[in-house]
């Protein structure tokens, strides 16, 4: 049995020649009002479909819907959410990238079809598995600028994960079956864990595969305590920093668990003997069955041909451990 493999995240948006430029003039000729949002939205689309398409192309068995309409990961909400807009913008934990930090003057209120559109349509493209993916409560809470209505980081996180438990509901109603949650803060600030646990089980749903995701920092302070969550699956970034994590994963026993083993904030190739090992180094703690290989986070950052290297070596290595021929 192969590995299975996932990406994590959002994809380039933009691509190499002519042909891939093709959103950044669509999105300068419409900031020039040259074009409407009808043909912007065309031009989104032809982007997702075609980065699907890379993304299947490379082998990998679950794909998201690229994300290529998202401007970080809070800012479809900001959008959409009431009582919340985009603020400031503020660098994205230790990254060279930026988002827009939530200010949040009200209640948040949601019809919880944030995502639906967009799930929809990439529903209608996909041939591998289709996941719909969702920022976190406590990430999303913890990285607002500013908050004028409620009182504590807990009502806060609360409120957050209500509006995120609708945004779910819609998104299995358009026949999504796999959410994944992207919640860097839970590793980021291991004082919330409790809170972020609660938060969680706003939204719990035994019909859904549920993926809590977490990147750029170890989750060694926390990773026993991620293993009670209500959630079908865990994501862990082993390549970001020192962790302790591959001595501790039969802490997951019965969850599955998102091995982050191709570094997407980093342009070095990784080789397929790379990721078969540590692959290895895992399944000696999680059965294959519920091991899944994956990258640590978003490869949109990276070169679209740099991005596509990076699958082929994910996928391949998931190839080499089950004695399938690696096709260079």
């Amino acid at each position: 049995m192969t590995l299975k493999t996932t990406v994590i995240g959002a994809y380039p948006k933009i691509g190499e020649g002519l042909d891939g430029q093709e959103l950044r003039r669509a999105l300068h000729r419409h900031d020039r009002g040259e074009i409407g949002d009808a043909d912007l939205d065309k031009v989104f689309d032809e982007v997702t479909r075609s980065a699907i398409g890379e993304i299947e192309s490379a082998g990998i068995d679950v794909t998201n819907d690229a994300q290529i309409r998202w401007d970080d990961l809070l800012s479809p909400f900001t959008r959409t959410w009431s009582g919340v807009e985009a603020g400031p913008l503020e660098r994205f934990y230790d990254n060279n990238t930026y988002f827009r930090q939530p200010v949040i003057s009200g209640p948040i209120v949601t019809d919880g079809k944030s995502l639906v559109r967009d799930y929809t349509f990439a529903r209608g493209v996909a041939k591998a598995q289709l996941k719909a993916t969702m920022p976190g409560p406590l990430t999303f809470a913890t990285l607002a600028s500013r908050d004028d209505h409620f009182s504590s980081i807990e009502d806060r996180v609360l409120a957050v994960a209500d509006a995120t438990a609708r945004e779910i509901a819609g998104l299995k109603a358009a026949g999504a079956t796999m959410i994944d949650i992207e919640d860097p803060a839970v590793v980021a600030s291991p004082k919330h864990i409790e809170l972020a646990r609660e938060a969680y089980g706003r939204f719990a749903d035994p019909d859904l595969a549920i993926t809590l995701v977490t990147y750029f920092f170890p989750a060694d302070a926390v990773l026993e305590s991620l293993a009670s969550f209500p959630v079908a699956a865990v994501g862990i970034d082993v390549r970001s920093r020192d962790t302790t994590a591959f001595d501790r994963l039969d802490a997951f026993r019965t969850q599955y668990v998102l091995l982050g083993v191709v570094d997407a904030r980093n342009t070095r190739l990784e080789t397929a003997d790379e990721v078969a090992r540590y692959a290895e180094r895992a399944l000696k703690l999680v059965p294959q069955e519920r091991l899944v290989l994956a990258t640590t986070t978003s490869l949109e950052y990276l070169p679209r041909d740099v991005a596509r290297a990076k699958l082929a070596a994910l996928v391949a290595g998931a190839r080499l451990l089950s004695g399938e021929k690696v096709i260079a």
